[in-house]
């Protein structure tokens, strides 16, 4: 049994945001450990560069579908696409895309706002729902949301990111509530600050990466990779009695 917890020979699995950062990583993980996977996002280019970096591992298959999920004609063309490339089954639904406009709420514009919340909560709003048929039609079927530490704790200059992931969490929990007796597991991940391009901007500045690490009882930024362990077990049919749950990998900050 143990041998088998992550072996996903056979299984099927999209990964939004899978161009980059942690979708990346949980991408060539189950590309690893033998999954068919598509990733998705908005550019041919680094999509195309993901997938050649996976072919490499010799293991699983990887198929790319350019996007934007802020769309939903969008959307449905990536899940048609999913559907041709999977026969009509889906195992694995990760939302991994994401996006960060931080300010002060004196600057937030109406239109920085929505773009957050577009891409953060409506992509996966609009991915979850149009992915059902093929999750129920699997014989199992997993979904991963990646929320953030900020879903719970939170930090200035974060009201956008903040707002848009504490939204993922609770929408994540209802969905899990309503598939519960559908085989359809509804988890989230949520991390602390992680090495990603989304967090570059902190990290370009010493002084503000220093004071983001006086908070973390690890006393540094989490890699994309640490992520990954959470995942695969989310990912898994070993994880068929936990759904609502949030996995929180955050070097220790939220117990400090």
């Amino acid at each position: 049994m143990n041998n088998k917890l992550f072996d996903f020979t056979d299984a099927t699995a999209l990964i939004v945001g899978g161009g980059s950062g942690i979708g990346k990583e949980i991408a060539k993980a189950l590309c690893e450990h033998g999954a068919n996977v598509a990733i998705t996002g908005r550019s041919k280019e680094r999509l195309a560069a993901v997938k050649q970096e996976l072919s490499l591992l010799g293991k699983g298959s990887c198929h790319i579908i350019s996007s934007d999920i802020t769309s939903e004609a969008s959307v449905k063309e990536m899940m048609l696409s999913v559907t041709n490339l999977f026969s009509g089954k889906l195992n694995i639904l990760v939302n991994s895309a994401g996006t960060n406009i931080r300010a002060p709420i004196e600057d937030v514009s109406l239109e920085d706002f929505h773009k957050v919340i577009e891409v953060n909560l409506t992509g996966v709003f609009l991915t979850t729902k149009m992915a059902h048929p093929l999750l129920s039609a699997a014989s199992y079927g997993r979904v991963i949301n990646l929320a953030s530490i900020f879903s719970t704790v939170t930090f200035p200059h974060r009201l956008s990111y903040s707002s848009s992931k504490g939204g993922v969490l609770l929408f994540s929990k209802t969905i899990a509530l309503e598939w519960a007796e559908q085989g359809i597991t509804v988890n989230t991940i949520s991390p602390g600050p992680l090495l990603t391009e989304i967090n570059q901007k902190v990290l370009d500045d010493k002084e503000n990466y220093d004071k983001f690490c006086e908070r973390i009882p690890m006393r540094r930024f989490g890699e994309p990779y640490e992520v990954v362990t959470s995942a695969l077990f989310l990912a898994s049919p070993a994880s068929s009695y936990v759904t609502g749950s949030d996995i929180v990998v955050d070097g220790g900050w939220t117990s400090s």
